[in-house]
Protein backbone atom coordinates (compact mmCIF):
# COMPACT_ATOMS: atom_id res chain seq x y z
CA UNK A 1 0.00 0.00 0.00
CA UNK A 2 3.00 2.47 -0.11
CA UNK A 3 1.73 3.89 3.14
CA UNK A 4 -0.58 5.68 1.52
CA UNK A 5 -4.21 5.47 2.97
CA UNK A 6 -6.84 5.65 0.24
CA UNK A 7 -10.58 6.22 0.87
CA UNK A 8 -11.84 2.90 -0.23
CA UNK A 9 -10.09 -0.17 -0.68
CA UNK A 10 -11.00 -2.73 -3.11
CA UNK A 11 -10.73 -3.53 -6.87
CA UNK A 12 -14.48 -5.94 -7.20
CA UNK A 13 -17.94 -5.42 -7.56
CA UNK A 14 -18.76 -3.67 -4.48
CA UNK A 15 -15.74 -1.28 -4.09
CA UNK A 16 -16.20 -0.03 -7.55
CA UNK A 17 -20.10 0.88 -6.65
CA UNK A 18 -18.75 2.87 -3.62
CA UNK A 19 -16.16 4.39 -5.94
CA UNK A 20 -18.54 6.59 -7.80
CA UNK A 21 -19.22 8.23 -4.76
CA UNK A 22 -15.49 8.88 -3.90
CA UNK A 23 -16.00 12.88 -3.39
CA UNK A 24 -18.57 12.05 -0.63
CA UNK A 25 -16.19 9.39 0.88
CA UNK A 26 -13.48 11.59 1.33
CA UNK A 27 -15.79 14.53 2.43
CA UNK A 28 -17.06 12.23 5.50
CA UNK A 29 -13.46 11.16 6.28
CA UNK A 30 -14.52 7.65 6.29
CA UNK A 31 -11.71 4.56 4.68
CA UNK A 32 -14.70 1.97 3.41
CA UNK A 33 -12.79 -1.23 3.06
CA UNK A 34 -14.39 -3.72 0.57
CA UNK A 35 -11.82 -5.91 -0.22
CA UNK A 36 -11.42 -9.57 0.16
CA UNK A 37 -11.59 -13.22 -1.01
CA UNK A 38 -14.47 -12.71 -3.95
CA UNK A 39 -15.52 -16.69 -3.70
CA UNK A 40 -17.56 -17.37 -0.37
CA UNK A 41 -17.29 -21.04 -1.13
CA UNK A 42 -13.15 -20.39 -0.65
CA UNK A 43 -11.40 -23.17 2.15
CA UNK A 44 -7.86 -22.47 0.97
CA UNK A 45 -6.13 -21.03 4.22
CA UNK A 46 -3.37 -19.21 2.04
CA UNK A 47 -6.06 -16.76 0.54
CA UNK A 48 -7.88 -16.49 4.00
CA UNK A 49 -4.48 -15.84 5.78
CA UNK A 50 -3.58 -13.15 3.18
CA UNK A 51 -7.17 -12.06 3.12
CA UNK A 52 -6.75 -11.11 7.29
CA UNK A 53 -3.20 -10.25 7.33
CA UNK A 54 -4.45 -7.40 4.57
CA UNK A 55 -6.36 -5.47 7.23
CA UNK A 56 -4.02 -5.98 10.07
CA UNK A 57 -1.57 -3.93 7.83
CA UNK A 58 -3.73 -1.65 6.71
CA UNK A 59 -5.12 -0.76 10.01
CA UNK A 60 -1.56 0.30 11.14
CA UNK A 61 -1.84 2.89 8.51
CA UNK A 62 -4.92 4.30 9.59
CA UNK A 63 -5.03 7.99 10.54
CA UNK A 64 -7.66 9.91 12.10
CA UNK A 65 -10.23 8.16 9.34
CA UNK A 66 -12.97 5.89 10.28
CA UNK A 67 -12.85 2.58 9.38
CA UNK A 68 -16.05 1.33 8.03
CA UNK A 69 -15.16 -2.35 7.18
CA UNK A 70 -17.70 -4.25 4.65
CA UNK A 71 -18.47 -7.82 6.91
CA UNK A 72 -21.57 -9.73 5.61
CA UNK A 73 -25.05 -10.59 6.78
CA UNK A 74 -24.37 -14.97 6.19
CA UNK A 75 -22.74 -14.81 9.65
CA UNK A 76 -26.43 -15.42 10.79
CA UNK A 77 -26.87 -18.69 8.67
CA UNK A 78 -26.42 -21.76 10.69
CA UNK A 79 -25.75 -23.50 7.39
CA UNK A 80 -23.23 -21.44 6.20
CA UNK A 81 -21.28 -19.47 8.82
CA UNK A 82 -19.15 -22.46 9.85
CA UNK A 83 -17.44 -22.34 6.71
CA UNK A 84 -14.07 -21.13 6.43
CA UNK A 85 -14.51 -18.36 4.57
CA UNK A 86 -17.50 -16.92 7.38
CA UNK A 87 -15.12 -17.75 10.05
CA UNK A 88 -12.37 -15.24 8.44
CA UNK A 89 -15.11 -12.54 8.35
CA UNK A 90 -15.94 -12.92 11.98
CA UNK A 91 -11.89 -13.30 12.88
CA UNK A 92 -11.53 -10.08 11.19
CA UNK A 93 -14.87 -8.26 12.54
CA UNK A 94 -13.05 -9.14 16.44
CA UNK A 95 -9.86 -8.16 15.32
CA UNK A 96 -11.46 -4.71 14.04
CA UNK A 97 -13.57 -4.50 17.44
CA UNK A 98 -9.83 -4.76 19.66
CA UNK A 99 -7.68 -2.96 17.68
CA UNK A 100 -9.56 0.07 16.35
CA UNK A 101 -11.55 3.09 18.16
CA UNK A 102 -13.31 4.59 15.32
CA UNK A 103 -14.99 1.81 13.29
CA UNK A 104 -18.35 0.58 11.53
CA UNK A 105 -18.60 -2.77 10.25
CA UNK A 106 -21.18 -3.35 8.04
CA UNK A 107 -22.62 -6.40 7.39
CA UNK A 108 -24.45 -6.99 3.94
CA UNK A 109 -26.78 -9.58 2.38
CA UNK A 110 -26.15 -11.27 -1.36
CA UNK A 111 -26.27 -7.75 -3.57
CA UNK A 112 -27.59 -8.20 -7.12
CA UNK A 113 -26.33 -5.95 -9.53
CA UNK A 114 -23.63 -5.65 -12.88
CA UNK A 115 -20.95 -7.98 -11.71
CA UNK A 116 -18.08 -9.79 -13.07
CA UNK A 117 -18.08 -12.24 -10.83
CA UNK A 118 -19.42 -15.43 -11.80
CA UNK A 119 -18.88 -17.17 -7.84
CA UNK A 120 -22.13 -14.69 -6.91
CA UNK A 121 -25.07 -16.50 -6.30
CA UNK A 122 -27.25 -14.98 -9.69
CA UNK A 123 -24.67 -14.77 -11.25
CA UNK A 124 -24.28 -18.81 -11.08
CA UNK A 125 -28.20 -19.59 -11.36
CA UNK A 126 -27.76 -17.32 -14.80
CA UNK A 127 -25.04 -18.52 -16.76
CA UNK A 128 -26.49 -21.98 -16.23
CA UNK A 129 -29.66 -21.68 -16.68
CA UNK A 130 -28.82 -19.45 -19.94
CA UNK A 131 -26.64 -22.19 -20.83
CA UNK A 132 -29.13 -24.77 -19.91
CA UNK A 133 -25.64 -26.17 -18.08
CA UNK A 134 -27.27 -28.92 -15.28
CA UNK A 135 -26.54 -27.59 -11.30
CA UNK A 136 -26.81 -28.93 -8.13
CA UNK A 137 -29.90 -26.30 -6.12
CA UNK A 138 -30.18 -26.23 -2.59
CA UNK A 139 -33.76 -25.31 -3.37
CA UNK A 140 -35.35 -24.79 0.39
CA UNK A 141 -31.81 -23.23 1.35
CA UNK A 142 -32.95 -19.47 2.39
CA UNK A 143 -30.96 -16.51 0.59
CA UNK A 144 -31.46 -12.72 1.38
CA UNK A 145 -31.19 -10.80 -1.77
CA UNK A 146 -31.14 -6.64 -2.10
CA UNK A 147 -30.19 -4.85 -5.39
CA UNK A 148 -26.63 -3.05 -5.05
CA UNK A 149 -28.17 0.36 -5.13
CA UNK A 150 -30.12 0.26 -2.49
CA UNK A 151 -27.32 -0.91 -0.35
CA UNK A 152 -25.45 1.75 -0.99
CA UNK A 153 -27.96 4.13 -0.29
CA UNK A 154 -28.92 2.69 2.81
CA UNK A 155 -24.78 2.04 3.62
CA UNK A 156 -24.75 5.74 3.67
CA UNK A 157 -27.76 6.34 5.45
CA UNK A 158 -26.38 4.51 8.23
CA UNK A 159 -23.33 6.49 7.79
CA UNK A 160 -24.55 9.56 7.91
CA UNK A 161 -26.95 9.11 10.48
CA UNK A 162 -26.11 6.11 13.21
CA UNK A 163 -24.20 5.81 15.94
CA UNK A 164 -23.67 2.31 15.69
CA UNK A 165 -20.91 0.42 15.53
CA UNK A 166 -22.61 -2.52 14.14
CA UNK A 167 -24.91 -2.33 10.97
CA UNK A 168 -26.66 -5.51 9.66
CA UNK A 169 -29.00 -4.30 6.25
CA UNK A 170 -30.89 -6.64 4.72
CA UNK A 171 -34.25 -7.47 2.86
CA UNK A 172 -36.76 -7.40 5.12
CA UNK A 173 -37.62 -11.12 3.54
CA UNK A 174 -35.58 -13.69 2.65
CA UNK A 175 -36.45 -16.19 0.14
CA UNK A 176 -36.17 -19.92 -0.70
CA UNK A 177 -33.17 -20.23 -3.60
CA UNK A 178 -36.45 -22.44 -5.81
CA UNK A 179 -37.61 -18.73 -5.75
CA UNK A 180 -34.72 -17.31 -7.35
CA UNK A 181 -34.45 -20.26 -9.74
CA UNK A 182 -38.47 -19.76 -11.05
CA UNK A 183 -38.10 -16.09 -11.22
CA UNK A 184 -34.85 -16.67 -13.47
CA UNK A 185 -37.42 -19.33 -15.88
CA UNK A 186 -39.92 -16.72 -16.30
CA UNK A 187 -37.53 -14.25 -17.65
CA UNK A 188 -35.17 -15.75 -19.44
CA UNK A 189 -38.04 -18.62 -20.58
CA UNK A 190 -35.85 -21.45 -20.06
CA UNK A 191 -36.35 -24.21 -18.42
CA UNK A 192 -33.43 -24.79 -15.50
CA UNK A 193 -31.78 -28.27 -15.65
CA UNK A 194 -30.81 -28.76 -11.79
CA UNK A 195 -30.85 -31.65 -9.00
CA UNK A 196 -32.89 -30.40 -6.53
CA UNK A 197 -31.19 -30.99 -3.44
CA UNK A 198 -32.73 -30.12 0.46
CA UNK A 199 -31.05 -29.29 3.07
CA UNK A 200 -31.58 -29.23 6.97
CA UNK A 201 -34.01 -26.04 7.49
CA UNK A 202 -32.19 -22.59 7.77
CA UNK A 203 -34.96 -19.93 8.55
CA UNK A 204 -32.67 -17.57 9.74
CA UNK A 205 -32.86 -14.38 11.34
CA UNK A 206 -30.87 -11.52 10.13
CA UNK A 207 -30.83 -8.81 12.87
CA UNK A 208 -32.12 -6.39 10.44
CA UNK A 209 -30.87 -2.70 11.49
CA UNK A 210 -33.76 -1.30 8.90
CA UNK A 211 -37.39 -0.92 8.78
CA UNK A 212 -40.09 0.59 7.33
CA UNK A 213 -39.27 4.15 8.32
CA UNK A 214 -35.49 4.26 7.22
CA UNK A 215 -36.76 2.25 3.50
CA UNK A 216 -39.20 5.05 3.24
CA UNK A 217 -36.56 7.77 3.80
CA UNK A 218 -34.32 6.15 1.34
CA UNK A 219 -37.44 6.07 -1.01
CA UNK A 220 -36.54 2.03 -1.51
CA UNK A 221 -39.98 -0.12 -1.69
CA UNK A 222 -39.43 -3.60 -1.22
CA UNK A 223 -42.87 -5.78 -1.56
CA UNK A 224 -43.68 -9.18 -3.11
CA UNK A 225 -42.57 -7.81 -6.56
CA UNK A 226 -38.76 -6.66 -5.17
CA UNK A 227 -36.90 -9.54 -5.74
CA UNK A 228 -38.48 -10.19 -9.51
CA UNK A 229 -38.12 -6.87 -10.35
CA UNK A 230 -34.13 -6.55 -9.66
CA UNK A 231 -33.69 -9.70 -11.02
CA UNK A 232 -35.41 -8.85 -13.89
CA UNK A 233 -33.15 -5.08 -14.01
CA UNK A 234 -30.14 -6.80 -14.35
CA UNK A 235 -30.48 -10.09 -16.36
CA UNK A 236 -33.06 -9.59 -18.50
Amino acid sequence: MNGKIENIIGSGFLANQFKVHAKLINKMNICIYAAGVSNSLCKNKKYLDRDFNRIKNFIKLLNNQKLVYISTCTIFDPSRNKSEYIKNKIKIEKYIRKKVSNYKIIRLPELVGVSKNKDTLTNFLYNNILNSKKFVAYVNSKRNLLDVNDAIKLCFYFLKYSNKKIINIANPKSCDVLDIILIFKKILEILPIYDPTNIKSNNFKIKNSINKNILKKNKIIINKDYLYKIIKKYYA
